[in-house]
């Protein structure tokens, strides 16, 4: 599994983890459950970390989360996009990124981000 943005992943098993997608993308397989709250763009990131895992992580289940995603990705490898395009560091940053700490920290599973083409 890999983390990435919409708009530079061009390949197969990309899934939608956002709350909606960009124009043109609209068959994009969706994982609404792993989309950001309504507080996504009106909190400070610490409070929109702090939301994200306890509103958004922690009433899933991350082996049904992590099988499901895999499912969704058809026979490829899964792809997990959102708006944010890399690099992500200091003041760009995504939940993608949250998800992929939480599989590691749950499952022992490491999900980089893809690396830009």
């Amino acid at each position: 599994m890999l983390t990435a943005s919409f708009f530079t992943w061009k390949g197969e098993g990309g899934i939608s983890v956002a709350r909606r997608v960009p124009r043109g993308m609209s068959g994009l397989p969706r994982y609404r459950a792993l989309a950001p709250g309504t507080w996504f763009n009106k909190v400070p990131r610490e409070e929109y970390e702090r939301l994200y895992r306890a509103e958004i992580l922690s009433p899933l289940d991350p082996r049904e989360t992590w099988d499901r995603l895999h499912e969704l990705a058809g026979g490829a490898e899964p792809v997990l996009l959102c708006w944010e395009r890399p690099p992500l560091k200091g003041t760009n940053w995504c939940h993608r990124r949250l998800i992929a700490d939480w599989f590691e920290r749950e499952l022992g599973r490491r999900i980089p981000e893809a690396p830009v083409p």
